[in-house]
């Protein structure tokens, strides 16, 4: 990894936190899982990560505002959580 990337997900960590308060009130969360190639993995967590509407709160709000922000990001997506 280069520098560039370890930049790139400090500014992807330092925006989620911008994003966790919100997602906190409503009882959720959110965490940082991956990013590569322009791809950023996420896992939501507590009621977000069971919410019927959390594609919507990834696409139009987290999404959309980590792309405005950092333009290396070219996609959001959703890691489910595994139950074993």
């Amino acid at each position: 990894m280069n520098k560039e990337y370890y930049e790139t997900v400090e500014k992807i960590k330092f925006e989620l936190e911008k994003i966790r308060p919100k997602l906190i009130m409503d009882g959720g969360n959110i965490e940082f899982i991956n990013y590569k190639d322009g791809i950023l993995k996420v896992r939501f967590l507590g009621e977000c990560a069971h919410c019927e509407l959390s594609h919507i709160t990834l696409k139009y709000a987290i999404e959309k505002t980590l792309i405005e922000k950092i333009p290396e990001i070219k996609k959001v997506l959703q890691v489910k959580m595994s139950v074993v």
